[in-house]
C-alpha cells in the first residue's frame, strides 16, 4: 500500500517553513538534550537541512508577510488619492462614477473598500490628549438618542447625561423629544442629584443654547439659556466646532448609558417610571465600576461632592415662556399640539409656559390651564371642565365635540341618549348635563348610575343624581363617648317638684 507523501510548506527560496514552536524545540533538544541533529528531524518530523539551519541561526525567524495582491484599480491610484486629498469628504461611491469610463463598472465593495485603505493614507488618525480631572472642576453634557417601549408602544426617546469626569460618575433622564426646557432641566437634575455645582461646565454647540457661533470661543447664547444658566451661576464652555472630542467622557458616557440600560430596550408605564429605572441602573453602577487607583466609583463621587459649589437656595425655573393667542375653540397651539383654556379665554391673549413634562398656561398672571405634556404631533389636548359650559350652550354638538369623544364614553351613555330622545323635548341639553357629572364624580360611578336608570326605566338627570347621592353617601356610625374626664359620675341632680302636675291632673287650677 503506497503512503500519500505530506506536503511540506515551503519559502519562496524553497526552505521548509517551520512553527515558532518547533524552532524553540529543536535548539533545546541540541543544546540542552545533546540530541543528534538527524535523530531530532526523526522525531519533529522536518528536513535535517532545516534542523542545521536552525541551530547555526542567531536568531528567530521572522514571519514573512505575503505580497500585496494587485487590484484593477491600482493604475488609477494616484488619481484617487489626488481626489481625496483636495476634497476629502468625497463617497467612494462618486470616485467610481468619476472612474466609470476608464474602468467600466466596478462593484460597490470592491471601491468602497480600496477608497477606505487610500483614505487612511490621506488623513492621518487623530491623536488625543490624555487629561486628569481636577475633582469638583467641570461637569459634560450631551444628549443621546435610543428606543423604549412606554406603554406597550415602542418610543423614541432623547436621554441627557451629565458627567463628573474626576469621579467618573453619570447622571441620565429621559425626554420624548430634545428642547431647550429638557436641556435645562437635565442639567437641574444633574446639579440636584451630584449635591453642588462645578467650576464649569462643556456642551457642544447645541442650537437650543448657542443662537451663532463666533470667533475663538465667544458664542451668542440664546437669552432663555443664559438667563438659566446665569441664575444658578453656571459658566459654560463650548467645544469647537465639530470638535466633540472635547467633551470625550461624555461622548463615551451616552454610549455607556444606552448599553447599561437601553439593551436590552426597557419597558416601562411611562417617561417617569423609565427614568425611574434609569436612575436605580446608574446608582447600582457605582459600586459595580472602579478608577485605576483602585477607589469605586461612589467613594470619588462622594470625595468630589465636598469641592462643589453649594447649590442656590432657589432652584431657577426650567419652563421655556411663549406669548400665544387662544383661537375660536379655547385652543392654544404649542410645539405642534393643541392645549384647551376654559371657554371664557377664547381668542385671548395667553403665556404658555412649556416644561419638559407640562405645560402652564397663564392670563392676567394667573395660571388658568395645566395639562401633560403631548409629543404626539397634532394632538388635541382638551379638558372636559373647559368646554362643558360651551356644550351645554350647544347641546347639539356634543356627539362631534372632541372632548367627549376623548372621554371614551361607554356603550350606556349613548343608549341614555336614545332614551332621553324618546322622553325629552331638550335631550341633548339633558345628555350634556349629566356629562357634566364627570366633573365630580368618576366615569365608573356615573357610568354605573346611569345602567340603574336605564334598568329602571327612569332615565334623567335627577335620577341618575339621586342613585349617585345614594351610593356615595355613607351613614353615620355612632361612636360612644368616653365622658369620664367630665365628672359626669360624680354630678348630683335634685329631685323635680312635682305637686303643681298633681294639682292639674286632678283638675285643679293653678
Amino acid at each position: 500500500m503506497e503512503v500519500a507523501a505530506t506536503t511540506i510548506p515551503r519559502s519562496k527560496e524553497g526552505q521548509e517553513v517551520i512553527r515558532m514552536s518547533t524552532w524553540a524545540k529543536i535548539r533545546h533538544m541540541h543544546s540542552i538534550l545533546e540530541v543528534p541533529k538527524k535523530q531530532i528531524a526523526r522525531r519533529l518530523g522536518v528536513d535535517v537541512k532545516t534542523v542545521r539551519r536552525t541551530i547555526s541561526a542567531s536568531a528567530a525567524p521572522q514571519k514573512r508577510a505575503s505580497p500585496p495582491r494587485g487590484r484593477r484599480l491600482d493604475e488609477h491610484r494616484e488619481e484617487v488619492l489626488e481626489l481625496l486629498s483636495s476634497e476629502p469628504k468625497i463617497s467612494a461611491k462618486r470616485i467610481a462614477r468619476i472612474l466609470e469610463p476608464k474602468t467600466g463598472r466596478l462593484g460597490g465593495r470592491t471601491v468602497r473598500r480600496y477608497v477606505r485603505e487610500l483614505r487612511g493614507l490621506v488623513r492621518k488618525p487623530e491623536v488625543f490628549v490624555h487629561r486628569t480631572h481636577a475633582p469638583g472642576k467641570m461637569m459634560e453634557v450631551d444628549f443621546g438618542e435610543s428606543w423604549a417601549k412606554l406603554g406597550g408602544h415602542r418610543t423614541k426617546v432623547h436621554f441627557i447625561v451629565v458627567t463628573l469626569p474626576a469621579s467618573n460618575v453619570y447622571f441620565a433622564k429621559a425626554y420624548l423629544f430634545e428642547r431647550a426646557e429638557c436641556l435645562m432641566d437635565g442639567i437641574a437634575s444633574a446639579l440636584v442629584w451630584f449635591g453642588g455645582l462645578p467650576g464649569r461646565a462643556v456642551l457642544d454647540n447645541t442650537s437650543i443654547a448657542v443662537k451663532k457661533i463666533l470667533k475663538g470661543e465667544e458664542r451668542v447664547e440664546s437669552k432663555l439659556f443664559a438667563g438659566f444658566r446665569g441664575e444658578w451661576p453656571l459658566h459654560i464652555d463650548y467645544c469647537n466646532p465639530a470638535s466633540g472630542w472635547e467633551k470625550g467622557s461624555v461622548e463615551k458616557g451616552v454610549d455607556y448609558v444606552r448599553g447599561l440600560a437601553f439593551r436590552p430596550m426597557p419597558q416601562a408605564k411611562d417617561i417617569d417610571e423609565l427614568n425611574e429605572f434609569l436612575l436605580n441602573e446608574l446608582d447600582l453602577d457605582l459600586d459595580r465600576r472602579s478608577l485605576p487607583c483602585g477607589k469605586s466609583v461612589r467613594e470619588a463621587f462622594e470625595e468630589e461632592r465636598k469641592q462643589l459649589a453649594p447649590l442656590p437656595a432657589y432652584l431657577p425655573d426650567t419652563a421655556r415662556a411663549l406669548p400665544c393667542v387662544a383661537d375660536k375653540y379655547g385652543l392654544v397651539y404649542v410645539d405642534r399640539a393643541s392645549y384647551s383654556v376654559p371657554s371664557e379665554y377664547a381668542r385671548r391673549s395667553v403665556v404658555a409656559r412649556l416644561y419638559h413634562d407640562r405645560i402652564e398656561i397663564s392670563a392676567d398672571g394667573e395660571v388658568i390651564a395645566t395639562h401633560k405634556r403631548s409629543a404626539r404631533t397634532g394632538e388635541n389636548v382638551i379638558e372636559l371642565e373647559h368646554v362643558i359650559d360651551v356644550l351645554e350652550r350647544k347641546p347639539r354638538a356634543a356627539m362631534e365635540a372632541t372632548a367627549i369623544r376623548q372621554l371614551g364614553l361607554p356603550d350606556a351613555f349613548y343608549r341614555l341618549r336614545v332614551a332621553l330622545r324618546e322622553q325629552r323635548r331638550k335631550s341633548d341639553k339633558e345628555w350634556v348635563q349629566v356629562i357634566r357629572l364627570l366633573l365630580e364624580h368618576t366615569l365608573d360611578d356615573l357610568h354605573d348610575a346611569v345602567e340603574a336608570a336605564l334598568e329602571s326605566n327612569a332615565p334623567g338627570l335627577s335620577t341618575i343624581k339621586q342613585l349617585l347621592r345614594f351610593s356615595t353617601s355613607s351613614v353615620p356610625v355612632a361612636e360612644p363617648v368616653d365622658l369620664t374626664g367630665y365628672g359626669v359620675a360624680d354630678m348630683t341632680i335634685a329631685e323635680p317638684d312635682l305637686s303643681d302636675w298633681d294639682v292639674m291632673c286632678a283638675g285643679g287650677v293653678l
